[in-house]
């Protein structure tokens, strides 16, 4: 099985609106499964979660992951909070009929704040039946191939795995080939994102970049992938002095673009 999905991020950005973009258009682009970013405090509580529920079940939408606040953290209280954090998270996935979570790390601290918080949540994941994926992200702890050495080094379980975001790895300097042939055992989900100039953090709209994201998911397919493919339209591109609103035509590309990779 592979399916493409939208994240909440391709239609509300950063925003913390309720989602009220995305289940304005996403269905009506052509997007049957979402990606949910619940970046805010209120976006996993009980009342919210049975709200995206609802809204899902009106709009015809499936929910297929959470993506959730960074692992890590430089102090033992805020290491605390984080697997406390990650706990009400895969519960709350739980709740909304989902079954994976994916987090990046944190600007801040080492790979053993990861480490940690990992350890103190991995058997909650087996019990719960919850996948961690922990997706790479340029300039932060957890960015490229050594960094996923250092952690799987240590972590061991079939719950605990890696979110490959081509788009990322390429802005930090490294393939996407030469990590999935490193990873793939351990690649658990894929977020589809365009970066601009390989090595540099610039991302922009589908189709305008360097990001060969037919071939990372090919790659994967090949080598016995099964799961999601989430289409990640960044407005980080603003951060190029890209300004333009997206539009309808910006939602619809990746559907034009990775549909035919889609299988059931």
């Amino acid at each position: 099985m592979l399916h493409l999905a939208t994240s909440s991020l391709t239609f509300d950005g950063f925003e913390n609106n309720d989602y009220k973009c995305l289940f304005a258009h996403a269905a009506q682009t052509g997007y049957r499964r979402v990606e949910f970013n619940c970046w805010y405090g209120e976006t996993l509580t009980p009342s919210r979660i049975r709200s995206i529920k609802e809204r899902c079940r009106q709009n015809g939408l499936e929910p297929i992951a959470l993506h959730v606040s960074a692992f890590g953290g430089s102090t033992s209280e805020i290491r605390a909070l984080n697997a406390a954090h990650k706990l009400r998270a895969m519960e709350a996935a739980c709740e909304l009929g989902c079954s994976t979570v994916v987090a990046s790390g944190m600007s801040e601290g080492t790979l053993d704040d990861i480490i940690y918080e990992l350890e103190c949540v991995e058997k909650a994941a087996e019990e719960y039946k919850v996948k961690l994926s922990l997706e790479n992200h340029c300039q932060n702890v957890l960015a490229g191939e050594k960094d996923y050495e250092y952690i799987f080094r240590r972590i061991n379980s079939p719950y605990i795995g890696i979110c490959l975001d081509g788009g990322h790895l390429e802005a930090h300097g490294e393939k996407t080939e030469t990590f999935i042939e490193r990873f793939y055992p351990k690649i658990n989900h894929l977020h589809l994102k365009e970066n601009l100039i390989f090595g540099t953090k610039s991302f922009c709209r589908f189709g305008c970049g360097g990001t060969d994201n037919v071939e990372m998911v090919k790659r994967m397919k090949d080598r016995g992938y099964s799961g999601y493919m989430s289409v990640e339209l960044s407005p980080e591109i603003r951060e190029n002095g890209n300004t333009v609103p997206f539009t309808a035509e910006d939602w619809e590309k990746p559907l034009q673009l990775y549909s035919f990779l889609e299988e059931e």
